[in-house]
């Protein structure tokens, strides 16, 4: 059985040296980026076993990606074809005028995935299925991958997770709501960042209620929603109870990736069998290990997480 089974696309991000920017940078280092590669990557830090499906074209740029990810200690189940593309993204880090993002993303192979092109069984004998928002939104094909694999883990009791992902889409609000509520009736974790509670459910103001709304209109065991900067804590809510834990201050090199990180944490912590309180606390020391890691995905060990938390 597969600890955890994540599910979506990934951009190799190209980004210049800090400071400098796209149009005069004569070097540019290679990152691969994407929800769920990077929470399945943090996963894998804290030693679960983690592996990320997709669909990429057989290239270089395809075989880039899936070099990256295992390196890092993920398994990969790629459909490879000879059609589409790899996305791509230039990315400015830390440049005088701010960062500038130049993506591609059209054509990307990945919007042609069909559950004919995913290994079902693997999300049935998976201990925890996760995907994004980001992923079902692309494509009509990868909206009803999303459901299939939801359902398929449903009925082999495999806990679902869904992050919502809103800022990652490129959908208005209520277009992404409907694609919500067509999914998440019985996801069991929901994560929702705090911005995009406020702009997809209109849930401003104290994230508690928000996160009891969410638990309700989604009737999820567990509900988090984090939220923005190293000042506000994240808030848990699960059943009746509701938990509030405080982030770890750390060095911020590159931000990217620093969400994702936290779900991987997280769902590592869940699985572990820690409550949830732990379990944010494991998700809150994974995303301050990950400031300090240039990339958009977290590179340590267990060992560097607990001294996080110890400190």
């Amino acid at each position: 059985m597969t600890d955890l089974v994540t599910v979506g696309e990934a951009t190799l991000r190209f980004s210049p040296p800090r400071g400098e920017r796209i149009q005069t940078a004569r070097e540019f280092a290679a990152h691969v980026d994407g929800p769920e590669s990077n929470v399945a990557a943090a996963a894998a830090t804290l030693g679960l076993d983690a592996a990320w499906l997709s669909k990429l074209p057989d290239t270089a740029l395809g075989q880039r990606v899936v070099g990256d990810l295992r390196r890092h200690g993920v398994r990969t189940g790629v459909a490879w074809t000879e059609e589409g593309r790899t996305s791509t993204a230039f990315v400015e880090r830390g440049a005088t005028a701010g960062g500038t993002t130049v993506a591609d993303r059209e054509d990307a192979a990945v919007t042609s995935m069909t559950p004919a092109d995913v290994p079902l069984g693997v999300a049935r004998e998976a201990e925890t299925l996760f995907v994004s928002g980001a992923t079902p939104t692309r494509s009509e094909a990868l909206f009803e991958t999303t459901a299939r694999l939801l359902d398929v883990a449903g009925d082999a009791d495999t806990t679902r997770a869904f992050d919502t992902r809103f800022g990652a889409t490129d959908l208005k609000p209520d277009a992404a709501r409907d694609v919500y509520d067509r999914l998440l009736e019985d996801v069991e974790v929901l994560v929702v960042d705090e911005s995009d509670a406020d702009a997809v459910f209109g849930l401003d103001g104290d994230v508690v209620p928000a996160a009891h709304s969410l638990r309700t209109r989604y009737d999820c065991e567990t509900v988090v929603i984090t939220r923005d900067g190293t000042d506000h804590p994240t808030v848990g809510v699960a059943g009746e109870s509701i938990y509030e834990v405080p982030p770890f201050e750390s060095q911020t090199r590159d931000p990217a990736g620093v969400h994702d990180a936290f779900v991987g944490g997280f769902l590592a912590g869940r699985h572990r069998g820690a409550n949830v309180r732990e379990a944010l606390r494991d998700g809150a020391a994974t995303a301050a290990l990950k400031r300090t890691v240039v990339g958009d995905a977290v590179v340590g060990s267990r060992r560097d997480v607990e001294e996080i938390r110890e400190e």
